[in-house]
């Protein structure tokens, strides 16, 4: 006999976004786990599993403003600001850098869990997807991108899909493009965000000169400086870095402590600091801008976007060397027909996270809108986690869900 659901108009629903998970979907999505923990296990990934809930100021000292408009954060009985678990890298450095044990390095994780991400953009956006990956801490040679771009390659290809492509880039080429100029780090931060949309070429420089300008990121004689900025900045003058943070962590505690949110009062003051120290002028910020715009339209195979990228560098007098090495690591990745997608060099590409530098990727799939997966190399992060040194490292995740989603089997 069948009973049908009882109907009532009184149901707590499901949030938006979550979902109800069948058997069917749980064999499946479980089989595919297993699978890809071998395939991360033969290259010495071991499994590590980290807590849903970490403090939310993990997220939120390098990840950027994408993700913490994502964060499902709240305060718990203890008066503790936490926020379930967006994403593994920041929780794996964290288990790295807190570590009492000594670790070999190069280490190698694996992990496979829920990650939760708020996105109202459509009404069938998920909040919560399964993500599987790895991470590799403690080696900056030129085999540690090849592994795991490798690796990245090998999953859409064991689990029998076509069609896909991998989207690479290397910030180390645009940050050398912003040196030859001696660009500030506030404007650097500005414009690799602006990447993707300065693909169109050098047509959209004036709309994001303006921006530039509009944000305060333009001082001397070419730009115009908010008055509070010229206050603040009368306030540290002649002072050493050490010294104005302490004269700004005062003011700011005097005048504002109340409306910091989720940002603790030094990084506030360091964002201070690089904003009214950071700026440039206008002719700076225009060919930085510029520079940036002829690399983000380069677009294309390894082999054609490589000789672009080495023409664009030529022509601005900047250093060569994180091209070779990106033609290095191209020419070390796997290929053939065993490789069922494509690989093509796209530097609009930026991620939301802002803790990426050198190589980046995002892997897609003309069934799936967004990105399946992707990854790069993430050096800064130890240190703004914490850490004493900077300690290399890089990684790669996928959205298990999406993979599914499109036919992974």
């Amino acid at each position: 006999m069948t009973i049908q659901p009882r109907q009532t108009t009184n149901i707590v629903s499901r949030l938006q976004g979550m979902q109800d998970q069948s058997e069917e979907t749980l064999r499946q999505k479980q089989g595919l786990q297993e699978r890809l923990s071998q395939l991360l296990g033969g290259y010495g990934y071991l499994q590590l599993e980290t807590p849903l809930l970490e403090p939310t100021e993990l997220f939120m000292r390098k990840s950027g403003g994408e993700l913490a408009s994502q964060l499902y954060s709240f305060t718990d009985a203890g008066s503790n600001s936490v926020s379930l678990r967006p994403e593994f890298t920041s929780p794996i450095m964290r288990h790295y850098l807190e570590s009492e044990s000594p670790i070999d390095l190069p280490a190698r994780w694996q992990y496979s869990g829920p990650v939760f991400r708020f996105d109202n953009s459509h009404p069938d956006a998920s909040g919560q997807f399964t993500q599987v990956g790895g991470e590799l801490i403690g080696s900056s040679k030129i085999a540690a991108d090849v592994e795991v771009l490798n690796l990245a390659v090998a999953v859409p290809t064991k689990l029998g899909l076509e069609g896909w492509s991998l989207r690479l880039a290397d910030l180390d080429i645009l940050n050398s493009l912003l040196d030859s100029v001696g660009i500030s780090d506030r404007a650097r931060s500005f414009i690799i965000q602006s990447m993707p949309n300065l693909k169109t070429g050098r047509s959209a420089v004036p709309n994001f000169l303006d921006e530039g300008r509009h944000m305060h990121l333009v001082g001397g004689v070419n730009g115009s400086e908010d008055p509070e900025d010229a206050a603040l900045r009368r306030a540290i003058d002649g002072l050493d870095d050490t010294q104005a943070r302490s004269v700004l962590l005062g003011l700011l505690q005097w005048n504002s402590a109340d409306q910091l949110g989720q940002r603790t009062p030094e990084d506030v003051v360091e964002r201070l600091l690089q904003k009214i120290k950071g700026s440039d002028n206008e002719d700076k910020l225009r060919q930085g801008l510029e520079l940036a715009s002829d690399l983000a339209a380069i677009n294309g195979t390894p082999g054609q976007a490589l000789q672009m990228v080495k023409e664009t560098l030529a022509s601005a007098g900047a250093d060569q060397a994180a091209a070779d090495r990106l033609a290095e690591v191209i020419g070390l990745m796997s290929s053939g027909p065993e490789v069922t997608g494509q690989i093509v060099l796209d530097f609009g590409l930026v991620h939301g996270l802002a803790y990426y530098n050198g190589v980046i990727f995002e892997v897609s799939h003309p069934k799936w809108t967004g990105t399946l997966g992707g990854g790069g190399r993430y050096d800064t992060l130890s240190r703004a986690l914490g850490g004493s040194d900077a300690v290399p490292a890089l990684g790669f995740a996928y959205n298990l869900d999406a993979l599914i989603a499109i036919g992974a089997s």
